[in-house]
């Protein structure tokens, strides 16, 4: 599993019995305060997801999707009418069948874990994406594997 706690900017990966396995800080979404409610609004998702794929060849280094939009995102903004109820079933069909979600919604997506930034900038400076230094991002990568749980805390 994956655990971003991000008031300390810090990812954990833990072992199936909770054992701490690695650690590191990161870079977020340039609003790093609250959950991603919608596209462009520059904040980090908050909730349990999963990794949906692993890019080895991202613009970022390497890039591990994450789950975003899921379930509780497209019901709380379905019930809220900031989606329509097609976006919503395409997204809990998405985290039914536990593959990438649709990135192209008002909720927004192409949330990643990945590594730096090819200009080097430093401080949270991502989209919404979580950030990890080049040599941190390669050694995740070598543990986590597809369908990994990523769960983000405030």
């Amino acid at each position: 599993m994956i655990r971003i706690i991000k008031h300390s900017r810090t990812l954990n990966l833990l072992s199936s019995d909770g054992e701490l396995l690695f650690s590191c800080k990161v870079s977020l979404g340039k609003s790093p305060v609250g959950a991603k409610e919608k596209e462009g609004d520059m904040k980090t998702p908050e909730g349990r997801y999963r990794i949906t794929h692993i890019n080895p060849k991202s613009k970022y280094h390497i890039a591990l999707g994450v789950s975003y939009p899921g379930k509780k995102d497209a019901l709380a903004a379905l019930r809220e009418k900031r989606i329509g109820k097609a976006a919503a079933v395409r997204i809990l069909l998405s985290d039914l069948l536990r593959v990438r979600p649709p990135w192209k919604t008002s909720l927004g997506g192409f949330v990643m874990i990945h590594g730096e930034h090819p200009d080097g900038l430093s401080g949270d400076w991502t989209a919404g994406c979580v950030a990890v230094r080049n040599k941190e991002i390669e050694a995740i990568a070598k543990i986590v594997k597809r369908g990994e749980i990523v769960e983000i805390l405030p």
